[in-house]
């Protein structure tokens, strides 16, 4: 964990809609990780296990999960990174989603200028609002080097998006074609898109509005991340709803080999 007071990321996230936290793992906790996502992910995994996006795996959840990975989501450091970005009592919200980026095209590249980026869809409540109230957390399992597969994204473009999804017309020509390019940007939009580079063991968190991708691997070391999305808890009445959806949410054979403290993060207990 960082020196720097984590209320610095948290407004860098409110800022730029994306933060990095380093060092929440060690480099044997990663390296552990790297071996489980290798051995479980591999590039000719079927199309009925891994979304195919390029040379990108992504399982495909919760109907397929990999415990081991999921289990980070109770890491101490994890934790206490995710109590400074939420406010109050929070859950882990979603089955975790483990992702590799083996060598090979994405979504274009910087040094090309041919990158494309997209958002999320839309939210119908303003970020301010909702900052603070979920985080998006990628933990990641080795250094991710520039031009190596890394998330790519547009800083501050969150805020631009919102204002833009005012527009009805906007709104249905952007859930229809979900892309931003440097030649089809966005009136205002600084085409400033950056690598989130960082080392094995670091947490980076994005907010969905934000003008994101991940971007071609160049190299032969493959991108080994995993994405955990947790929010803030609600009233009573709320969390006893989630926990009777709880099996959509999360893989049924996961929720059964779960340990008590992974029970109580998914709110099962």
């Amino acid at each position: 964990m960082p020196k720097k007071n984590i209320k610095v990321y948290r407004q860098q996230f409110i800022n730029q809609g994306h933060a990095i936290v380093e060092n929440v793992l060690t480099i044997k906790e990663a390296k552990k990780g790297a071996a489980i996502l290798l051995d479980k992910i591999r590039p000719e995994s079927p199309e009925s296990y891994a979304h195919i996006w390029g040379t990108r795996r992504q399982l495909k959840t919760p109907q397929h999960s990999i415990p081991e990975i999921a289990q980070f989501a109770t890491h101490p450091k994890l934790l206490e990174v995710i109590s400074h970005m939420i406010d109050g009592p929070f859950r882990l919200n979603t089955e975790p989603i483990p992702i590799v980026t083996f060598s090979g095209k994405v979504c274009g590249c910087l040094k090309d200028g041919n990158w494309r980026g997209h958002t999320d869809g839309f939210s119908d409540s303003p970020f301010l609002e909702r900052e603070g109230s979920f985080a998006n957390a990628w933990l990641t399992f080795a250094d991710i080097e520039p031009s190596g597969g890394a998330m790519t994204v547009i800083p501050g473009s969150h805020y631009l998006i919102e204002r833009a999804a005012v527009d009805p017309q906007f709104r249905a020509e952007k859930e229809e074609n979900n892309v931003y390019t440097a030649k089809e940007n966005l009136d205002g939009l600084d085409w400033n898109p950056e690598e989130v580079t960082l080392k094995a063991g670091g947490v980076f968190f994005y907010d969905g509005q934000l003008v994101h991708s991940a971007s071609d691997n160049l190299l032969q070391q493959p991108r080994l991340v995993c994405a955990y999305t947790f929010i803030q808890k609600g009233g009573q009445e709320k969390e006893l709803n989630a926990r009777r959806a709880i099996h959509e949410r999360f893989n049924p054979n996961h929720l059964k080999v779960m340990d008590d403290q992974m029970k109580q993060l998914v709110g099962l207990v």
